[in-house]
């Protein structure tokens, strides 16, 4: 019954258009998943970790354009799994998880690694039940659609042919704004003197509509890190990025209306909302609004719904010139160091402008996302909504399975690679075109810079220095040390074609400057 399940599964994912999966061996129907996936053309990417795994799965399914499918087992395999499972739902990654478990016929004798597995999963996915000996294609069809649908996210399944399974529920039926709702929305935006619009995650999916509605606009266009390259950087409305912080505000302070396209609630850093000005949400589905005070709403297909509502656009107006693009104040800062954080991302970048980027979470991250340049969406992947560590590399490593003949990279600090370092070895193993830029500063700096005076200083955020370049050469990918911006700009065009890994030595009191900067 186990290996039917198993093949009836490897074929569901076949017939979906599943071409990967991801996942860590662990034993009795988990590896008979396994067995099944060459029988249905899938390929198999063995991780050394759960939550790794499904990290490059979701980044798979988000580049591909389908579900990531990552395949773990039972007790501390799954629960391993879990903030894979929030990375995807957070960041609204399409993520198909599946996790053995054990057999309902067996629970009232068995208590080894007995978990409710559905109840764990529960919270971080936008659905969680059981994969069973009841119609279980239709049900990997149904999982795998809840996933694409907005908001993308998680849904997992516990494997158990003992049980008849549980069938995931049909979307949500979106109701599209009426057309008085449009033609106030239409008011709005005919009136508005100064309108800034805001690009979000939830039109990633949609990218190429919502790129032919903005591109003739000429009011300031601001993006997400989610929504990257929706809107390209080379355009001349780019204004940068929003993420919420007081840097932001200069520029919103300017709007007269404030114009969400896919703004999701979940991408913003906590804190106050707008300067007085009106706020217009066009969204997909419904969304959360408490975030934007006093926000109103329209719901619907980007294709009817922004030329309904843009088309009202006519004022035209660029930034003030004070308000300098974050980008250019950071490569502004005064610096004694030999190789400023800031420094880092020209070379690469103009060593491979096509490469596909992930960034992790860390201090780099406050360089690397505004300096990368970014001109097609799902280019440049970062974990916002949730922002863990240790995404960067298991994401750079399901981009580089979905796109073998491009180039990609993954800039880390050394704390985030810290986490999923044996990941190194599947680089080795795969021979992926894959590059690894490390701020390696030996701290946990992000850290460091929010520390209160009195919250032990350097012992608790301070760490041995690691040579990550031996690191490299001993895990069977090329390692290089680069301590100038000519040695790092070298080793990334040595690199090009196969695994590396480039140790750059940066100072953590860059940062310092750096955050007053992209922060405010």
């Amino acid at each position: 019954m186990t290996r039917d399940l198993a093949r009836a599964l490897a074929e569901g994912l076949r017939d979906a258009g599943v071409t990967a999966i991801f996942g860590m061996p662990g034993g009795g129907p988990n590896l008979d998943m396994f067995m099944s996936a060459p029988d249905s053309a899938l390929e198999f990417a063995r991780a050394h970790s759960e939550t790794a795994a499904c990290m490059m799965a979701a980044t798979h399914g988000r580049v591909t354009g389908g579900v990531g499918v990552a395949i773990v087992t039972r007790g501390p395999g799954f629960t391993n799994a879990v903030n894979g499972l929030a990375q995807a739902t957070l960041d609204r990654y399409p993520l198909l998880l599946i996790s053995d478990a054990v057999p309902r016929a067996q629970t009232d004798r068995v208590a080894h690694q007995r978990l409710d597995q559905v109840a764990v999963a529960a919270p971080v996915t936008k659905w969680s039940g059981v994969l069973g000996s009841a119609q279980p294609r239709e049900t990997v069809a149904a999982a795998l659609a809840l996933a694409m649908t907005a908001p993308r996210g998680a849904v997992h399944l516990t494997f158990d042919s003992t049980q008849e399974g549980t069938v995931p529920p049909p979307p949500p039926v979106t109701i599209p704004a009426s057309e008085s709702d449009l033609h106030e929305a239409r008011a709005l935006v005919a009136s508005a003197r100064r309108p800034l619009i805001i690009v979000g995650v939830d039109s990633v999916a949609e990218a190429a509509i919502v790129r032919d509605s903005l591109a003739s606009v000429n009011v300031p266009i601001m993006v997400t890190y989610e929504a990257a390259g929706v809107v390209p950087s080379s355009w001349p409305s780019y204004a940068g990025y929003f993420t919420g912080v007081a840097a932001d505000r200069a520029l919103l302070s300017e709007a007269d209306l404030v114009i969400g396209v896919g703004l999701d609630p979940v991408e913003p850093m906590p804190g106050p909302w707008g300067e007085g000005a009106t706020t217009l949400l066009l969204h997909s589905h419904a969304v959360e609004t408490a975030y934007f005070t006093g926000a109103i709403s329209l719901v619907g297909d980007y294709s009817s719904l922004l030329p309904a509502s843009l088309g009202a656009l006519t004022a035209q107006w660029s930034p003030p010139s004070e308000i300098p693009g974050v980008d250019t104040a950071l490569m502004a800062l005064p610096s004694p160091s030999v190789l400023r954080p800031q420094a880092v991302v020209a070379p690469v970048r103009e060593a491979c402008p096509t490469a596909i980027a992930t960034v992790d979470a860390g201090a780099h991250m406050l360089v690397a996302m505004p300096l990368w340049r970014s001109e097609e969406p799902n280019t440049l992947l970062i974990s916002n909504g949730l922002a863990t560590m240790g995404f960067g590399l298991p994401a750079a490593i399901g981009a580089a399975v979905a796109c073998p003949d491009r180039r990609v990279v993954c800039f880390t600090g050394d704390g985030g690679l810290g986490m999923v370092l044996s990941e190194l070895e599947l680089l080795a193993r795969r021979r992926l075109n894959l590059t690894v830029v490390v701020y390696n500063d030996a701290t946990l700096t992000l850290i460091k810079l929010k520390q209160a005076a009195d919250q032990q200083g350097d012992t608790t955020v301070g760490y041995e220095l690691t040579d990550f370049a031996k690191v490299g050469d001993a895990m069977g990918i090329t390692g290089r040390i680069a301590r100038t911006p000519q040695e790092l700009r070298t080793a990334v065009e040595e690199l090009d074609g196969g695994p590396g890994i480039i140790d750059c030595r940066v100072d953590s009191a860059d940062y310092v400057d750096i955050i007053t900067t992209a922060r405010g």
